[in-house]
């Protein structure tokens, strides 16, 4: 019974103490759980830390991500929650890390248990939340494809309106053309400073952005200092790039490229002011952007300026009717009315040289002003070679001094010489470059060939920087009006670059004195002044002149004198006082139609290297020709005229014996004869001197018999010599008539358009010579005239019709094709290496040949124009 209370009492005190020490249990365990929080606050910290670093790794990956892709794509509404979320994150954890430094100075000594454990607790939560927002990206979509951006809104220039130019609108037509066509990505406008290649850009421009065509246009004034980065910035700008960090110019190329690389653009670049190449990969344009092209105004014809062309337009001067309408349009028509004033008018538009920038500067000055004394004034100015260039022309005058300044030394005096002339005047490329040479512009050791190639690249440099234009003339040039003025302005300040330009009669001795150059073109001269005291004159330019006589004495003190040109004056004869011209090198004496003798003196020029004496009335060359002993080049004609002669005496011939041959150092010699004349006797006699000449490498020569020509072939040094211009071609140019014409012309084709001066004439042939067939192998121009058994042209063979330009054919009685497809069949199966006929013919006449098939004409045209390049076809048959 005790035993059976003990057991009862004891399962009753049990009953008791296991709900006790349950509890204990829990309440330990609690404890334990928020001691724990306390205990390993550190170990918790750090690893919020560490999961801190992996969110911002995160936060920073989808940004990249972003980033890379912001031109193409944008982040979704999602993305931009969740990058909201990470921020507002990292600032709880930093004020986390606040709390957490603040309590750390307690952990080795007494802390209120209440505020640890707090701070555990949030420290472990904060980490849960941070892992939970990193993991939350994984079903996020963080970007999408951007919507097609609406069109920008094109900033318009306010170009020219319609009609104030005409021939502005015409450029603007052909322009947005050439736009239209998808094979075209770089177009050029190139033309000198004013000329108006800005305004036409700009109505192109103006005209493109309201066609809504491209997706975004761009316009750049590109400055020398800016360059690339002018278009960079421009174009950047343009794209509304906001996009954050500081990229370098290649990334932001890099961007810019692949933002426009499926738009379709058009960049407008002005770049009157840059001179060298701008690589404009470097700004994000590249060519293999389908939809992308390039439109850019520059001075030069394009030289890879903007990389490579497809097409270019060359912007001239307005026309002389454009010219006036524009220039009163400006001023006001109301004046041109005034009598006072028209007359002035007149000269000042000429001034102005058909240039827009120039009309436009001077018409604003003039504008409303009815005085007549500040139209004559301003007129004066311009064309004063002394005075400064007025305020409204300084930007021209700048613009043809930065050209100047930046060309090569041997180029500037070249540029200058321009000067002498009178504003407008066109030149024969010839006579500039003998000009340039004998003013020893260039090396004296320089073969005549090679002045000649030379000169040829310079003119072609001034004309591709807009320095000068082409003639209306072929192979004339030409400087605009007012860049010549400005050109003898800087000659004038030139050390020994002194000119004197004038169209007064009347010179004082001054003026003489002072000069360097002297120029009295088209001046009414009547007289001279004795004797000029004028020793440093190096250029004497008295051509189309109205002088008559030359004082006897007037050369006696011009020993320095090195250029004489006494083109188309009226004088009958030379003084003696010509032997003064010690180091006279060149002489132009042509188309004096009255000069009947030069004095003998003219053997005394020793340094005379060209001579001139074509179209003159002279009977005979001077056998004192024959001592000229360092003469470089003759030009000489002679026409049959013999009403003047006393016809007892014993007729003289052309050219006497002997003297040819003695100019030994020949390089350049034109016989112009006519082929009826009678005194033509000794022909065998001069083609014999001729081919004892052994520098020659331009012939004018007419051959009145085919054995004449056939012994030049044979026997002559200079066209057997060693000294070839070029591969297996001796001669630079040459202009050979082999027969005599038996009548006149029945056309006045031209075939001088050609790319080299190498013309072969034959007349009245009845074979092939094999004589004919080297020279025509050379020839860039071909005349066959009256050929007496030639079927076709197919005679001549395939190889050596190649580099023909230019063709007449005249008066074959027996031609029947021009090309004989049978007999060229046949020599192509004997020589597989034969080239293809008229390979480079441009241009074809044909007349008087009664049995020509009809169809033949067409045929060579059909397989003209399936090569490169137009035929063009003129004549009867």
């Amino acid at each position: 019974m005790e035993a059976l209370a003990v057991q009862a009492g004891g399962q009753g005190v049990g009953s008791l103490v296991t709900p006790a020490v349950e509890g204990g249990k829990s309440i330990f365990n609690c404890l334990r759980h928020k001691y724990a929080y306390v205990k390993n606050i550190r170990e918790n910290f750090d690893k919020l830390v560490k999961e801190e670093v992996y969110l911002s790794n995160v936060d920073a990956d989808v940004k990249t991500k972003l980033e890379r892709n912001k031109l193409t794509k944008e982040k979704t509404n999602r993305c931009e929650t969740w990058l909201n979320e990470v921020e507002n994150m990292k600032q709880e954890i930093e004020n986390l890390k606040v709390d957490y430094k603040n309590t750390s100075s307690y952990f080795c000594g007494l802390c209120p248990f209440p505020s640890l454990l707090k701070l555990g607790k949030r420290i472990v939560k904060k980490t849960t939340e941070v892992v939970e927002l990193r993991n939350q990206l994984g079903q996020i979509t963080t970007m999408h494809e951007k919507p097609p951006a609406p069109p920008v809104p094109v900033i318009e220039k306010h170009a020219r309106k319609k009609s104030d130019v005409p021939s502005f609108d015409s450029h603007v037509e052909t322009l947005a053309e050439w736009l239209e066509d998808e094979n075209l990505k770089r177009i050029c406008i190139w033309g000198p400073p004013g000329v108006g290649k800005t305004k036409i850009m700009g109505m192109l421009h103006d005209r493109v952005g309201k066609s809504g065509k491209f997706d975004i246009i761009f316009w750049v004034n590109v400055t020398a200092e800016g360059r690339i980065r002018d278009i960079l910035d421009e174009i950047w700008k343009r794209l509304d790039m906001k996009v954050d960090g500081n990229y370098g110019a290649d990334q932001r190329a890099n961007m810019i490229s692949e933002e426009l690389k499926d738009k379709s653009y058009v960049l407008f670049l002005d770049l009157d002011d840059i001179v060298s190449e701008i690589d404009l990969r470097k700004v994000g344009i590249h060519d293999e952007h389908e939809h992308g092209k390039v439109v850019f105004a520059c001075r030069y014809k394009n030289n890879n300026i903007c990389g490579g062309t497809d097409e270019e337009m060359n912007v001239q001067r307005l026309s002389d009717e454009d010219a006036e309408s524009f220039f009163w349009e400006i001023v006001g028509s109301d004046l041109k009315s005034n009598p006072d004033i028209k007359p002035v008018a007149k000269h000042i538009i000429k001034e102005c040289g058909g240039m827009p920038l120039l009309i436009k500067l001077i018409g604003n000055r003039l504008a409303k002003v009815d005085d007549p004394a500040i139209w004559r004034d301003l007129l004066s100015q311009l064309r004063s070679p002394t005075m400064e260039p007025q305020e409204p022309l300084e930007e021209v005058y700048k613009a043809f001094k930065l050209v100047y300044e930046k060309l090569s030394e041997e180029m500037k005096p070249c540029l200058l010489y321009w000067a002498v002339f009178p504003a407008g005047y066109e030149i024969f490329r010839d006579h500039i470059i003998d000009c340039w040479r004998a003013e020893q512009f260039f090396s004296s050791q320089r073969k005549l060939p090679r002045t000649r190639d030379r000169g040829h690249a310079i003119l072609d440099e001034f004309v591709r920087k807009s320095l000068l234009e082409k003639g209306r003339k072929w192979g004339h040039f030409k400087m605009y009006e007012y860049f010549q003025r400005v050109a003898l302005r800087i000659a004038n300040l030139e050390k020994n670059f002194n000119f004197f330009v004038t169209e007064d009669e009347n010179i004082i001795d001054e003026e003489w004195e002072r000069a360097r150059r002297v120029s009295l073109i088209r001046v009414r001269l009547s007289t001279l002044p004795k004797r000029p005291q004028c020793c440093g004159i190096l250029t004497l330019l008295l051509q189309e002149s109205c002088l008559a006589e030359f004082p006897r004495e007037f050369f006696g003190y011009m020993c320095g004198l090195q250029v004489l040109n006494l083109h188309e004056i009226r004088i009958t004869s030379l003084p003696s006082s010509i032997c003064s011209l010690t180091n006279l090198k060149g002489l132009f004496i042509n188309n004096c139609s009255q000069l009947v003798q030069l004095p003998s003196q003219i053997g005394d020029l020793q340094h005379l290297e060209i001579l001139d004496i074509r179209q003159t009335g002279l009977y005979s060359l001077p056998v004192e020709i024959g001592e000229l002993f360092n003469l470089k080049c003759l030009r000489v004609s002679f026409t049959e005229d013999v009403g003047k002669y006393n016809h007892v005496e014993e007729v003289k011939p052309m050219i006497p014996s002997n003297v040819i041959a003695r100019l030994s150092k020949l390089e350049e010699l034109s016989i112009d004869v006519s082929h009826s004349s009678s005194r033509y006797q000794n022909a065998a006699e001069i083609v014999r001197e001729i081919s004892e000449l052994e520098e020659l490498t331009t012939l004018c020569f007419f051959f009145p018999e085919l054995a004449s020509f056939n012994s030049f072939i044979r026997n002559s040094k200079s066209w057997k010599g060693s000294n070839t211009i070029s591969a297996g071609n001796s001669f630079r140019s040459f202009n050979i008539v082999v027969g005599c014409r038996r009548n006149n012309p029945a056309s006045e084709f031209r075939v001088f358009e050609c790319s080299a001066e190498k013309h072969l004439r034959f007349y009245a042939g009845n074979e092939f010579p094999n004589a004919i067939l080297e020279v025509l192998k050379q020839a860039k121009a071909l005349e066959l005239i009256g050929h007496q058994t030639a079927t076709s042209l197919s005679g001549f063979r395939a190889d050596n019709l190649q580099g023909v330009e230019a063709c007449i054919v005249e008066e074959c009685n027996q031609m029947e094709n021009i090309i004989d497809r049978d007999q060229t069949s046949i020599a192509f199966q004997d020589d597989d290496n034969m080239g293809v006929e008229f390979e480079r013919l441009k241009s074809l006449h044909i007349c008087n040949l009664p049995k020509l098939k009809g169809n033949d004409h067409t045929t060579l045209s059909a397989r003209k124009a399936g090569g490169e390049g137009l035929l063009r076809l003129e004549g009867d048959y």
